[in-house]
């Protein structure tokens, strides 16, 4: 069975439904109008450089779908505005004014390299950026517009660190109060980091915090396809108090090194879908957030409703995290047929005391995944501390604490029909407060095999004096329930 799950002026995005993670069991022919366009592997795909509303009929394999196109105003070209495409000199000004001016415009971007400083996308705009066209940011920081941490009125938040309201540089892509965006294609949108000074010394605020490569705050229907997402200042994708969000068949890279540049973090966002992406970079593949505790207080949203469906983690820090700026709470995610593999943890849960009692994380399964190469499989952590607020003997204590309003939940979790395969560290570890335990951890039809190679001792979380493991199996610490069902481990039994 094959679904049309995003439709674009030119493009169209199919999803195969099987039981494998992210591969199609076997790779099959793509026809668009009976002309053969690619073969494909994957369970979510992409077909470009379709004409706007037109009717194609596309076959994959056995099946064929017929769509339709959207409809535009009007196709600009960029190049017929006097835009430069050799990256010799700084074009965004005359992009954002065709940007400015659009009304249901496809502004196409041709092959080649355009050197920008940051650009701000309004409503109702289709970008199609094609194969070998690439934005590349600027090299120089003060190139990029200081956003203020508050609007005028101080009613809302117009830029953040890590969780709190902060003067930050301008994203290289953003959009402000806006919807009904589209950026799709195969082409490039480079932050140009590994050629700047961004992450040199990058826990010092130099001016403002860092940039994203794309950021948007308080909009609706926006999608992103296709694209090639690189060397980002910080983030790469940071979606910011909106809805309604499509992120599909992505590429998201930075260099291993490279501090903070996590892969995706919606933060205090609701209903949101990532299908078919790969994230390879230096920190967390996918981090949901919802703020620290002084966005809780004066504008609390958590973050909830979240899809992420056959997608491939690489080589981050943790796959799939949570936190640790979850204090206006996250809820109903969904984690399916995706593979993990070197990535340091698969699940990451990361609170802690203080970040509040409407930091609540429940309604979460992982469904059909298979990591390899792990240090971690499952990780909920609360008491997480590399943070710039700390380690403090509070939020350290083993001992149990008073539950107030600077307690943090845990609830349920269930886990079906996960394979992890050369793990190195353990399977699984759970830590919760004494006072406020994780609710429930339910197990079923889970295999777990270990790389007998791997000889060092790892700690398993980010906790003081947390014990290391190797080759072991799942540890609870104050949990109120498990429930196993068809667990096999290497070498042992599953102990509670």
């Amino acid at each position: 069975m094959i679904n049309v799950i995003h439709v674009s002026p030119v493009s169209v995005s199919f999803e195969l439904e099987n039981d494998s993670p992210f591969y199609a069991p076997e790779a099959f022919d793509v026809f668009v109008n009976g002309q053969f366009y690619k073969k494909e592997d994957r369970n979510v795909f992409t077909v470009f450089d379709l004409q706007p509303y037109t009717v194609y009929e596309i076959k994959a394999g056995n099946e064929t779908v017929r769509v339709r196109t959207l409809k535009v105003s009007r196709i600009v070209n960029v190049l017929d505005h006097g835009i430069e495409n050799d990256g010799s000199v700084l074009v965004n000004e005359k992009i954002q004014k065709l940007l400015d001016e659009s009304d249901h415009d496809l502004i196409v971007f041709p092959e080649g390299k355009y050197y920008c400083a940051p650009l701000n996308i309004r409503s109702n705009t289709f970008i199609y950026l094609k194969k070998g066209a690439e934005i590349i940011g600027s090299n120089n920081r003060w190139d990029y517009p200081i956003i203020p941490a508050y609007t005028e009125d101080g009613k809302a938040v117009n830029a953040s660190w890590e969780g709190e309201p902060n003067d930050s540089f301008m994203s290289l892509i953003s959009s402000f109060d806006s919807h009904d965006i589209m950026l799709v294609g195969e082409g490039t949108i480079n932050g140009n980091a590994d050629k700047a000074d961004w992450w040199f010394d990058h826990r010092t605020r130099r001016g403002a915090w860092r940039p994203n490569n794309f950021f948007v705050n308080r909009c609706k229907n926006v999608s992103l396809v296709g694209l090639n997402i690189i060397n980002s200042p910080c983030w790469n994708l940071h979606p910011f108090y909106s809805d309604k969000l499509d992120f599909i068949n992505l590429t998201l890279r930075s260099v291993p090194t490279s501090p903070n540049t996590d892969g995706f973090d919606p933060e205090s966002c609701k209903d949101m879908k990532l299908l078919g992406t790969q994230i390879f970079v230096g920190d967390d593949c996918i981090a949901i957030k919802s703020g620290k505790k002084i966005m809780a207080d004066r504008f609390y949203r958590p973050t909830e409703n979240l899809d992420i469906r056959n997608c491939f983690m690489g080589d981050g820090h943790g796959a799939v995290v949570f936190g640790s700026e979850s204090s206006c709470g996250i809820k109903n995610v969904t984690v399916s047929k995706c593979i993990f593999k070197n990535t340091d943890r698969g699940l990451r849960i990361k609170t802690k005391r203080g970040r509040g009692n409407k930091a609540i994380i429940e309604n979460v399964s992982f469904d059909n995944i298979l990591m390899d190469g792990v240090l971690a499989g499952f990780v909920i952590n609360m008491y997480y501390y590399l943070d710039h607020d700390g380690y403090d003997d509070y939020a350290d204590s083993k001992e149990p604490r008073e539950v107030t309003e600077m307690t943090p939940h845990v609830g349920e979790f269930f886990f079906k029909n996960i394979k992890c395969l050369n793990t190195r560290g353990c399977a699984g570890y759970f830590y919760g407060l004494p006072e406020s335990p994780i609710d429930k951890i339910t197990l079923k039809d889970i295999e777990v095999t270990f790389d007998h190679d791997f000889k060092e001792f790892v700690k398993p979380a980010m906790i003081y004096q947390c014990e290391k493991v190797n080759n072991g199996g799942f540890y609870f610490y104050n949990v109120r329930e498990k429930e196993a069902e068809n667990v096999f481990i290497e070498g042992e039994e599953l102990h509670f």
